[in-house]
């Protein structure tokens, strides 16, 4: 579905919003950019959450066992209708664990919802594509 470019670029803006707090850990900012209801799933097993508090709480532990974080998308498409707007996006993480640098290339899928006056997430899936 095509997207006006004023919704695109709101779209576009609060993707950059969560990947540059992402890159600071700022928790606040990040569940500031989640919709009350939230849901989410992560890339692994127990990675699940159910509102802004399980996904402050997903954050926090993320966020205490990797040193530095740093999350860029790429070939994002957006399609909207209504207040109603769907992200997906190909994924690059690279953080620091224990001194090690690491990067994992994975994918998101994100629906987002608009209040009137700001997009928020309404819920968000990261996946890792399967090797071999």
């Amino acid at each position: 579905m095509r997207v006006s470019e004023q919704t695109r670029e709101q779209i576009m803006a609060v993707l950059r919003r969560m990947t540059d707090a992402m890159g600071r850990k700022d928790i606040e900012t990040l569940v500031a950019l989640a919709d009350p209801d939230f849901r989410a799933f992560g890339t692994g097993a127990a990675e699940k959450a159910i509102g802004r508090e399980a996904y402050c709480r997903h954050l926090e532990r993320g966020f205490t066992e990797a040193e530095t974080v740093a999350l860029d998308l790429s070939d994002v498409l957006i399609g909207a209708e209504g207040t109603v707007a769907w992200v997906m996006a190909d994924m690059t993480c690279r953080f620091v664990v224990d001194g090690i640098p690491r990067t994992r290339n994975g994918r998101m899928t994100a629906v987002l919802r608009g209040t009137g006056h700001a997009w928020v997430f309404a819920q968000m899936h990261y996946s890792l594509p399967a090797e071999g």
